[in-house]
């Protein structure tokens, strides 16, 4: 049974979590070149107009910061063209500097999406999300394994999140690849793969959003769909919800694929889990890679804090579009493969797009 997204083009972008343990293509440090640009961050946030509220008012050219853009564009390409994770260490960075680290580093992988604002506080406010409408990133509580936003036409195409201070007890990051979720369901399940790739209502929880049930019906999209690049977009609670304010009930077979797809992404060997630490920042592109936090347990003389940035993803711009020998995707001529550890690419069939590639391999890759 053909299913949804062609697995040539999904397969490439799996993996486990052994796979990116012993990597490193997906670990990045803000360098001394870039500590140089962080603090001519920091002079321009004191400076007016900027110093009334720096974050804000920062664009992508406040400041020139050549060690910064450069840093980003590695981040960009392995979270939209490789693994879909970066993880950036930047201890030596102060407080404020980080913070306007991190918001440029935002501004060169998308533009903002500012429906809970720039840097949105992920803390513990000691409400639940199931008894309440506070978002789960305002609980202390496991989330299960989701990608963010239950809106329909609110899609951050990147999320970033900046560790602050971390919790003494919990609150590991698990992150797991949708497209080794995907390409899973694809050999166990063909048919409830299939079902996912239908419309499922989810109730609307943006704050002061219509949360009518006519608003709540219309909020509907799939879980997998495939519009040029493999797309997950998933939370159980907030679907079984949705079906549940609309009076719809989800039949057999959408609660079997729910637990097939819950399996998959709860399976050991797929989910990566690490703890973030204090001046931690993580990219991860939203549509490609599902994630969760441990519950936790905070400290009340310093909870934990993470900052959150939604992104419009930027795409990176390529040399060719579409290989002019075969009329193919030029995606479609390569692969990355994974040999002692380290992510490598490779290509097949058409030597055409090979040789011109390998003359322009920065204007592509």
């Amino acid at each position: 049974m053909n299913v949804g997204a062609p697995q040539l083009d999904v397969a490439p972008r799996c993996w486990t979590a052994d796979d990116l343990r012993r990597s490193t293509s997906w670990h990045f440090s803000v360098d001394v070149g870039a500590q140089e640009d962080a603090a001519a961050l920091v002079a321009w946030s004191r400076l007016p107009p900027a110093a009334h509220d720096p974050i804000s008012m920062l664009r992508e050219d406040s400041v020139a910061t050549p060690h910064i853009d450069r840093l980003a564009k590695a981040i960009h390409h392995e979270v939209r063209r490789g693994s879909g994770v970066a993880l950036v260490k930047s201890h030596l960075l102060a407080d404020d500097a980080f913070r306007l680290v991190y918001m440029k580093i935002g501004l060169a992988l998308g533009a903002p999406i500012e429906t809970y604002g720039r840097l949105y506080e992920v803390k513990d406010t000691g409400v639940s999300y199931r008894e309440s409408t506070a978002p789960v990133s305002q609980t202390r509580e496991s989330t299960g394994m989701h990608t963010d936003s239950s809106g329909k036409h609110v899609l951050p195409g990147i999320i970033g999140l900046a560790c602050v201070r971390s919790a003494p007890r919990g609150g590991s990051s698990r992150l797991v690849s949708a497209a080794q979720v995907h390409e899973r369901l694809r050999h166990k399940h063909p048919r409830l793969l299939a079902r996912l790739y239908g419309d499922f209502v989810r109730d609307v929880v943006t704050p002061g959003g219509d949360r009518s049930p006519k608003r709540v019906a219309e909020n509907r999209f799939p879980v997998f769909s495939y519009p040029g690049r493999l797309r997950l977009r998933y939370m159980r609670y907030w679907i079984e919800r949705g079906h549940e304010r609309v009076d719809e009930p989800l039949d057999a077979e959408a609660l079997d694929a729910f637990d097939a797809l819950d399996a998959e992404l709860a399976a050991p060997e797929h989910v990566l889990a690490f703890r973030m630490s204090s001046k931690e920042m993580l990219f991860i592109d939203n549509t490609l890679v599902a994630h969760d936090r441990d519950a936790y347990e905070d400290d009340p003389a310093e909870p934990r804090l993470m900052l959150r940035l939604w992104l419009a993803a930027r795409e990176l711009e390529t040399a060719f579009t579409a290989c002019p020998e075969c009329g193919a995707p030029w995606d479609l001529h390569w692969a990355y493969v994974w040999e002692g550890g380290e992510r490598k690419r490779k290509y097949n069939t058409c030597g055409w797009l090979r040789d011109q590639l390998e003359a322009k391999w920065l204007d592509v890759s």
